[in-house]
């Protein structure tokens, strides 16, 4: 266990959580000028952004280890590496729950839905194309989202939850929605790994 956590750096993960999570309700109201690319221009928010930082250093902690032989490993670690990815999302969440009853109305909800939404892309991005290839992709959605994200008439197109209004219900109920689906993919599928190449001769 003691491996483990020292392989996934898991207390500079929570802590990192946390100072993203309490960042983004100080500064996260700051808009980013991010070029449109379809639809009609909306709020980029810097707490659409930075809130993806947990879920690319979870990609790149749970990539330290040989996956070859996790795999081959009796416990089942690829579940603790759920595990972590789900309490980090439930840390983002209650830290900003709690926010929200104290006044940070605006950006509180939004900053924990986003992390979790992001949590949830490496989760489900992990058993299927690996780590390597995962983390640039859910480092890449936020900027997808801003350039692309947005309708004609106005609003967030249902796939970009990140840019949803912080009081949207449906989009945060689709958040948690999506993290269970990626959790339990997650838990079911261990990561996808590189094919081993063997020495020629």
């Amino acid at each position: 266990m003691i491996w483990w956590l020292r392989s996934r750096a898991a207390a500079a993960l929570v802590a990192c959580t946390l100072v993203t999570a309490l960042a983004s309700l100080v500064i996260g109201n700051v808009e980013i000028p991010i070029p449109v690319l379809a639809g009609q221009a909306g709020k980029f928010l810097l707490a659409d952004l930075i809130t993806v930082l947990p879920a690319v250093l979870w990609i790149n902690g749970t990539g330290r280890a040989t996956t070859p032989t996790e795999i081959t490993a009796v416990r089942p670690l690829h579940r603790w590496d759920t595990a972590l990815a789900m309490g980090l999302a439930t840390a983002a969440l209650t830290i900003t729950g709690i926010a929200h009853g104290l006044g940070f109305a605006g950006i509180a909800v939004s900053v924990g839905r986003n992390t979790a939404v992001y949590l949830a892309i490496a989760l489900l991005l992990n058993p299927i194309v690996g780590h390597r290839v995962a983390a640039p992709l859910t480092a890449a959605f936020p900027l997808v989202c801003a350039a692309a994200g947005w309708r004609a008439g106005g609003g967030a197109e249902p796939w970009a939850l990140i840019l949803h209004r912080p009081n949207s219900g449906p989009a945060l109920f689709a958040s948690v929605a999506l993290l269970a689906a990626a959790c339990a993919l997650s838990l079911a599928k261990p990561p996808a790994t590189s094919p081993v190449r063997l020495p020629r001769g």
